[in-house]
């Protein structure tokens, strides 16, 4: 009897026609002479018929799985610093179940597994010693094995980097050899001071948002720079790829002054309280310091500037800072009595210079250069937005200022919209010395609201080459056009409207120059400007008897050496 094998088993006999050969050949195969015989005495047909059924058999079965393969190699493996540690990330592979991270150092030649069978695609490797660099590389498996290693990415914590985040509670030194990144809300609190050298870099992250540094009531900060060495706080993106509003900015909320019951003086940004009667209340010192790329809305309405000063009082020393590139405003006061001197606000794109709820501090030395691409007004000055007779008044003193709009007589910026060199309402008082204003697509000058008039002055300064230099017809509920009209015909606040004061370069965005060129009716032997007061602390320099913010016959101009003018 023939015994017939099951159909496409493994086991069945392979059927070949060979020669003579001794040569190896399959088990149970039939050698040609074998076949010869087996055909002269009739024993053929029983094994073509064994082969018959064995072929319908299969015809009748599934067909025989060989099995799957194993995933592509992966791609995209990058390492980034987390802390004290470094995250591997890379992108999901099709069909891959799992994932093994090989590691070694840079400098070794055999890579080592650090973890296995992981179902994300990123693993935080917490065991790296601080300034050692890795190699990382990631293999995809699944049931039908394993890839080829990805190309390996290098990561490294590096010793001069380091997160500032949390709460600030005990006096805090920061290292200026070290660059720190601000990540999320960092606060320092009652009691408490951030001293930051000259030359520390402050980032400002880009992936926990917000990220600001904000100093509480009764906290401090002296971020102190030097004309070699600034201070600067940019954004974490790469330069060329920052943008306006990157990250939070710096808040500093203090005791001083606000115009509003206790409970509402509350800062933007979820900033906290801030006011008192403490008008000489000190929260420490900034000079020499840049706020680049800043300003960030929480809400509609609910915005962190590049620097906010909430109720910051005058024991404060503010001078030498830019704003530079801010989503919001550039210097925002809320009330206080804190003074500034020497401030530059760049390519902000809301006010320059933002000022309410009852200031009555001092300044000098101020610019405002507007980017055509954004940007509202120079000033924006109110006195207290819900009662326009608020007291204590929005009421300081400023001399020396210049505010560049976006281009000669309005040109460069969207044609009919609202942007002004100095916008004056809500009952503002204050006086302004020694002030250029030109280029505005708006107006020179706006003043609103019926409780501004008597309370304000703008004396001695050119504005000029806007697209109106006085603003002819108002748009809100100023009863009294006349006043408006005072800054031109008062000749005792000794202005010149119309008269262009020959600035030599202001609206260069790359490198500007801000300097009265010959014949300017700014400059000292013209004598159009007002001498600034001589005051017990010497904060006026009395000798700046020239219109706007920087000395005509200066070979160098004061902001040059520590500011920047990069736009991204």
């Amino acid at each position: 009897m023939t015994e017939l094998m099951p159909a496409c088993s493994a086991a069945t006999p392979a059927v070949e026609l060979t020669g003579g050969s001794r040569e190896a050949r399959p088990e149970n195969s039939i050698p040609l002479q074998e076949n010869l015989r087996m055909l002269s005495r009739g024993r053929i047909l029983p094994l073509v018929a064994a082969l018959a059924v064995s072929v319908a058999a299969c015809g009748d079965e599934d067909p025989v799985d060989m099995g799957g393969d194993p995933p592509a190699t992966p791609t995209g493996v990058a390492v980034s610093e987390s802390g004290s540690a470094l995250v591997v990330s890379w992108s999901a592979v099709a069909g891959a179940t799992a994932y093994d991270v090989e590691r070694r150092t840079l400098g070794s030649s055999t890579f080592s597994a650090i973890a296995a069978d992981l179902t994300e695609t990123t693993y935080t490797d917490d065991t790296v010693v601080e300034g050692t660099s890795y190699l990382y590389r990631v293999i995809a498996k699944n049931a039908d094995g394993s890839s080829a290693p990805s190309d390996p990415a290098d990561g490294l914590i590096d010793p001069n980097t380091a997160v500032l985040s949390g709460t600030i509670e005990t006096d805090v030194t920061l290292d200026g050899a070290i660059t720190y990144t601000i990540t999320g809300i960092v606060t320092v609190e009652d009691g408490a001071s951030l001293t930051i050298p000259a030359g520390t870099l402050l980032l400002g992250s880009t992936e926990v948002q917000p990220s600001a540094l904000m100093v509480r009531q009764g906290g401090q900060i002296f971020s102190n720079g030097t004309e070699t060495d600034p201070v600067v706080f940019t954004s974490g993106a790469a330069a060329g790829s920052r943008e306006r509003g990157d990250w939070g900015g710096v808040v500093i909320n203090g005791y001083s002054i606000c115009n509003f019951p206790a409970d509402e003086c509350v800062g933007e940004g979820a900033s906290g309280p801030y006011g008192g009667t403490m008008n000489d209340d000190d929260s420490g010192s900034m000079t020499y310091t840049r706020i680049e790329f800043a300003g960030y809305e929480v809400s509609f309405g609910n915005e962190l500037n590049a620097l906010t000063l909430n109720g910051v009082g005058s024991g404060t020393t503010l001078e030498a800072i830019q704003t530079h590139y801010g989503s919001d405003d550039g210097f925002e006061f809320f009330g206080g009595t804190v003074d500034l001197k020497w401030a530059l606000a760049t390519g902000i794109s809301d006010d320059s210079f933002d000022y309410s709820t009852g200031w009555q501090g001092r300044g000098q030395f101020w610019i405002a250069q507007q980017d055509p691409d954004d940007g509202d007004n120079g000033f924006e000055v109110d006195g207290n937005e819900d009662d326009f007779d608020a007291m204590p008044l929005t009421d300081p003193i400023i001399y020396n200022v210049t505010l560049v709009g976006k281009g000669l007589d309005g040109a460069g910026g969207t044609a009919g919209e609202s942007v002004d060199g100095l916008r004056l309402r809500r009952g503002t008082g204050g006086d302004i010395f020694n002030a250029i204003v030109i280029g505005f697509g708006g107006a020179g000058v706006d003043v609103d609201n019926a409780e501004t008039v008597g309370r304000y002055t703008v004396q001695n300064s050119i504005i000029a080459r806007n697209a109106a230099d006085i603003k002819a017809a108002d748009d809100g509920p100023l009863e009294d056009e006349s006043y408006q009209a005072e800054v031109e015909t008062n000749a005792a606040w000794n202005n010149l409207v119309g008269t262009d004061p020959l600035l030599t370069d202001p609206f260069n965005l790359a490198a500007p120059d801000f300097r009265p060129g010959a014949g300017s009716e700014a400059l000292v032997a013209a004598g159009n400007a007002a001498t600034p007061p001589a005051t017990t602390d010497n904060f006026f320099d009395v000798t700046a008897t020239y219109i706007g913010a920087v000395d005509p016959d200066a070979a160098t101009q004061w902001f040059e050496g520590w500011t920047t003018f990069a736009q991204n």
